[in-house]
């Protein structure tokens, strides 16, 4: 009797115990017309998913918060009518962590659209912008019609009216949640819902401006940044390096996808580097990038010549990695190891000394231990790009888009950020290593 009261006591306890840390998350909803705010406290989550949904529209976001406190305002744009609005803060494995529901309020003067909509539509078009979408269509005698848009973020309803008497539809619809590079469904409806014309786009991607580069730990330091792949690749065979015997494929081989995001790597690791680019730029260091926009092609020799013909320090391949296995995770670095090029470098042991410092800074950004369970450095003569390549190469890879937790941090920009920061203090590092600056300057 006795052990099974303990039994009993200790299966109490646990019980109590995971009440508790349920009631720790907390998550509230301040709705007013078309949008409502949000308070969730989550402790020991820096990244969470806010999913949505109403009558009229859904969507999902990736949010993040330093101290577990996460708060913002959810637009609900398409639902003026007013009705229930459901929130969801889920882990990035999906595991739901708090939840609520309040009643959305009608929007002043809203009035459903009234009229004929049962027409056919001609001439339908879209036009990617980095906002979203810009429509035309011709819909002779419709007073109005309505544009479903899906996107892996977010679903919305638009509705749209006649610019002339002629029945031509244009105008321009947002995207907010959809990110860079997305494929777009946008279908043409009827008031009652019936699909009159379909469309696909792509959200576009408008490079950021360079910031002035201004005096700081890294002045005189260049670097060149590699952005990984391009969106249009070519299959293409290029000799495996100097003083390497063999040919290899293109740069569009291996390219890796998110399972989660479905989003492609090149223009992920476009956008950490550009914030990359920034970073340097204000520490003073002098920058080149192989690429800066999404439709371009480059083989591999062309991109290291970019580094070569700079006189860069260092050259940085920025990747995103894929396996089989969606457990898998971490960063990793590869350095080059036998063409003539990095033996003019440093032999294997140097460059493997130098790319662990570049991937320490790197794990060190965005919180993982540094260990060998959370990748590790590699000196191969497996990359093409690396053995072309003068300047002292790293090629990084800054996670598994395979991964769903990774995915999704890969995708946000303050995880982005964090990587950019990391990076730039190992050239840093690896600038006072190498002799190129010295410390306190």
């Amino acid at each position: 009797m006795k052990r099974l009261l303990t039994f009993c006591e200790v299966l109490m306890t646990l019980l109590l115990a995971c009440c508790f840390a349920q009631a720790e998350n907390t998550l509230t909803l301040t709705p007013e017309a078309m949008k409502t705010a949000y308070f969730a406290e989550i402790p020991g989550e820096t990244f969470v998913v806010i999913t949505y949904r109403t009558p009229y529209e859904k969507g999902c976001f990736t949010d993040y918060a330093s101290d577990g406190a996460f708060s913002g305002e959810i637009a609900l744009t398409s639902s003026g009518e007013g009705g229930n609005v459901y929130v969801e803060v889920q882990s990035l494995i999906g595991k739901v962590l708090a939840k609520q529901q309040v009643n959305l309020p009608q929007a002043e003067g809203f009035a459903k659209p009234r009229g004929n909509s049962n027409v056919r539509v001609r001439e339908f078009t879209l036009t990617e912008t980095p906002e979203g979408f810009d429509y035309a269509f011709t819909a002779e005698g419709a007073d109005y019609m309505v544009l479903d848009c899906h996107s892996r973020q977010e679903d919305r309803s638009v509705v749209a009216y006649p610019v002339d008497d002629a029945g031509h539809f244009a105008g321009s619809v947002t995207m907010p949640l959809t990110y860079a590079r997305t494929q777009m469904t946008i279908r043409v409806e009827t008031g009652t819902g019936a699909k009159k014309a379909e469309a696909i786009c792509y959200k576009g991607y408008e490079a950021p401006e360079a910031p002035e580069q201004t005096p700081g730990r890294l002045s005189g330091v260049i670097v060149c940044i590699d952005p990984g792949h391009q969106e249009n690749g070519k299959a293409v065979s290029e000799p495996k390096g100097p003083g390497l015997d063999g040919y290899g494929g293109g740069t569009d081989v291996g390219m890796a996808m998110g399972n989660h995001t479905l989003r492609r790597e090149h223009i992920v690791v476009l956008e950490i580097s550009m914030k990359l680019r920034d970073v340097l730029l204000s520490q003073g260091a002098t920058v080149l990038m192989t690429r800066t926009e999404v439709d371009v092609f480059l083989t591999n020799q062309e991109r290291a010549a970019v580094a070569n013909d700079a006189g860069a320090h260092v050259y940085l391949r920025i990747h995103a990695d894929y396996a089989n296995s969606p457990d898998r995770w971490g960063m990793s670095v590869y350095c080059p190891r036998n063409s003539d090029y990095a033996k003019a470098v440093a032999d294997p042991e140097t460059y493997a000394h130098m790319g662990q410092i570049i991937l320490d800074h790197m794990k060190q950004a965005v919180g993982y231990d540094i260990s060998n369970d959370s990748g590790r450095v590699t000196v191969t003569d497996q990359f093409i790009g690396n053995n072309w390549a003068k300047p002292a190469c790293f090629l990084v890879e800054t996670g598994y888009m395979s991964n769903r937790e990774e995915d999704l941090k890969l995708a946000h920009p303050a995880y982005q950020q964090m990587i950019a920061a990391g990076l730039a203090d190992g050239v840093y590092a690896l600038a006072l290593d190498r002799g190129w600056i010295a410390a306190g300057e």
